[in-house]
């Protein structure tokens, strides 16, 4: 797991590509524990991105990402094609 120091030293658009590619990891997973697992790890970065500093003003995107994919998870019949879209 990132450290919430070392994820706030990158730039928004850095802390998005690398939940961009957990959800992308997520769509290819062959299994559903797999796939549990690349969501959970995704909410976990956005969880880390909430805290920093850079994301205060304009938070809004993150918590719909957040909830969307908790959704999915809670939802095993939902695709992830809903949030890759959004991206």
């Amino acid at each position: 797991m990132i450290k919430l120091e070392r994820w706030q030293t990158l730039s928004k658009r850095d802390q998005l590509a690398h939940i961009a590619s957990e959800i992308f990891r997520a769509k290819l997973a062959n299994d559903q524990n797999t796939r549990n697992s690349v969501i959970e790890r995704a909410m976990e970065l956005i969880d880390l991105t909430l805290q920093d500093p850079k994301w205060r003003d304009n938070p809004l995107m993150l918590l719909y990402l957040r909830s969307e994919l908790a959704s999915i998870y809670l939802d095993k019949s939902r695709d992830l094609e809903e949030i890759i879209k959004i991206l």
